[in-house]
């Protein structure tokens, strides 16, 4: 492979045009992936620190970088002041000298050009990989608008921002029919990296979830009047909120329905018909029960013991309290924090 100015100048081009990457970004890449080619042929200098130049034709030269020092003990990387004096008079310890070490006919050899490629396409994904964190990084804890773009065994693949991005079963709403195409929301709960990429966890089936899409738009929640104090949900099941306001008279009940229910429908048709209900709080343990368990009646209330709460019921409001499968008593116990035995 023949590192000529014209070959260069083409292939800066081309990563730039094919990856939309910053031209100095490329350029570096491609000194990294001349270096790693040329250690490869020249295997003398594999220890050396050797710098690439890429002239503004595509001309490459080629540098062995030492550090001046008075006495050596690192001949790769070293050389003493007396030596390099002879070259240039002024130069002083603790200065780097460069050696032009470029070959007469600066070629790679078939294995050093693939060494190079690899190392080029490597550092072309460092850089992806950072321009994708660098997208997300501050949409952390956000709602991000996603579609469809296919479904592979029990994840989803999406496209988020022009990015594909997996949507994993446990994250996923049981039960609901994800269509090709469909437009939906998800929660960035964390971005992180880790030796493969960077990561994004988002979630549909999370509470956060649905206090992002209720913050999109009730603005009482922004505005601070209205507070989400507790969320517990079973997703593509049932959710309950505790709510209360910070502004006195103000029902905050009234505040998440909307008029003539309009909020509520609005949020149950975000979640594809889940049931939702909003309760609000209060610190008063026995008074905070019978409010989660309503509409069911609640004739009493006893702790027996730290962390537990037996409720009597009346027998015919037992399968509302419960709820099916169980699913309205473990929202209670949820938010209530206790252990909770309806009798």
């Amino acid at each position: 492979m023949k590192l000529d100015g014209k070959s260069i100048q083409i292939a800066m081009m081309h990563l730039v045009e094919e990856y939309k990457l910053d031209p100095y970004q490329v350029l570096e890449v491609i000194r990294n992936g001349i270096k790693s080619g040329f250690k490869r042929d020249y295997p003398e200098f594999r220890k050396a620190e050797i710098l690439v130049n890429i002239e503004n034709d595509g001309t490459v030269s080629i540098y062995k970088a030492l550090l001046v020092v008075d006495e050596i003990e690192n001949e790769d990387t070293q050389i003493k002041l007396a030596d390099a004096q002879k070259e240039r008079a002024d130069i002083e310890v603790g200065e780097q000298m460069l050696i032009n070490i470029t070959p007469d006919k600066l070629e790679l050899s078939r294995v050093a050009a693939q060494v190079a490629a690899q190392t080029i396409k490597q550092g072309i994904k460092n850089i992806e990989r950072e321009k994708f964190y660098d997208k997300f990084q501050d949409k952390e804890g956000a709602l991000l608008k996603a579609k469809v773009l296919r479904i592979h065994e029990d994840s989803i693949i999406l496209d988020i921002e022009g990015t594909n991005v997996v949507l994993p079963s446990e994250s996923q709403v049981p039960n609901k029919l994800y269509e090709q195409g469909e437009e939906i929301f998800v929660f960035l709960k964390k971005i992180g990296k880790d030796a493969g990429g960077v990561l994004l966890d988002i979630t549909q089936s999370s509470p956060e979830y649905v206090e992002a899409l209720l913050r999109t738009y009730i603005a009482e929640l922004e505005e601070g009047s209205v507070v989400i104090d507790k969320i517990a949900r079973i997703p593509g099941k049932k959710t309950k909120i505790l709510i209360s306001s910070t502004v006195e008279g103000l029902d905050p009940i009234g505040v998440m329905v909307g008029e003539r229910g309009d909020r509520i429908a609005t949020l149950t048709s975000l979640l594809d018909g889940e049931k939702v209900d909003f309760v609000q709080n209060t610190q008063e343990p026995t008074e905070l029960l019978i409010r989660l368990f309503a509409p069911a009646k609640v004739e009493s209330v006893s702790f027996p013991a730290e962390g537990e709460a037996v409720v009597r019921i009346q027998e015919d409001q037992k399968p509302l309290a419960i709820g099916k499968g169980a699913v309205n008593i473990k929202l209670v116990s949820q938010l209530s924090g206790y252990r909770v035995k309806v009798i």
